[in-house]
């Protein structure tokens, strides 16, 4: 699934997530010039994104990732971002009470206590999570009527550490080639609910058109209140 991931996010297809995501930072008090914690950072893809746009924009971000998977996190360090990875439980975290400026966390859960409290008062926590038309070409060769992921807001929107500052729509058309649309599937959970028979047609599949579509909040810690 890393690889399947990896292979997809290297081919640009979900390059305007990371250009959001890159001016949603760049916006925040800090800019790029913080620590920055990516939970569930996966293969690096963000992390990667994230270190370039610092570098070009001569500001010093200090890049932090966790992921619960030792495949992901070895994949992520062959990277050689400079960034301090570990491999354990969004849950649990390992590192000091107030140490961190900024938290990212796509598509990923959180805890909401533990994430406040690594981050600093005041400090900002960014989550991505899936619009209603997300992948929708995907699943329409799965199930018979499509059904959004709710993502992982509710538990951040109830959460009387968090105050939602913005919500910021990214939404796109991808058209994925070849091999592409298998990994496309193998890194999202629709594969574990689609029929071997499915899975190969969507393999034998040239090309396959989909909206992407993401929602981006930003949130303040409120710690200290």
């Amino acid at each position: 699934m890393m690889r399947s991931r990896q292979r997809f996010l290297n081919g640009g297809y979900y390059q305007t997530l990371a250009d959001g995501i890159i001016s949603g930072l760049k916006k925040t008090p800090l800019g790029f010039n913080q620590t920055l914690l990516d939970i569930g950072c996966g293969e690096g893809y963000y992390l990667n994104q994230l270190h370039d746009a610092a570098i070009n924009d001569s500001a010093n971000l200090q890049l932090l990732g966790l992921d619960i998977s030792k495949a992901g996190v070895r994949l992520a360090a062959k990277r050689k971002l400079g960034a301090q990875l570990v491999v354990d439980s969004a849950y649990k975290i390992p590192l000091f009470a107030d140490s961190v400026d900024a938290v990212l966390s796509i598509f990923s859960p959180i805890c909401p206590n533990e994430t406040a409290r690594v981050l600093k008062v005041d400090g900002i926590l960014i989550m991505v999570g899936p619009g209603e038309e997300h992948l929708t070409g995907l699943t329409s060769h799965i199930y018979e009527q499509h059904e959004p992921h709710e993502g992982n807001f509710k538990i951040t929107d109830k959460h009387s550490n968090f105050t939602l500052l913005e919500q910021i729509e990214i939404k796109s058309v991808v058209s994925v080639k070849g091999s592409d649309i298998f990994d496309l599937l193998t890194m999202t959970p629709y594969y574990w609910h689609s029929t071997a028979e499915q899975q190969q047609q969507l393999a034998a599949l040239a090309q396959l058109i989909t909206p992407i579509h993401f929602y981006l909040r930003v949130y303040k810690n409120n710690t200290s209140e």
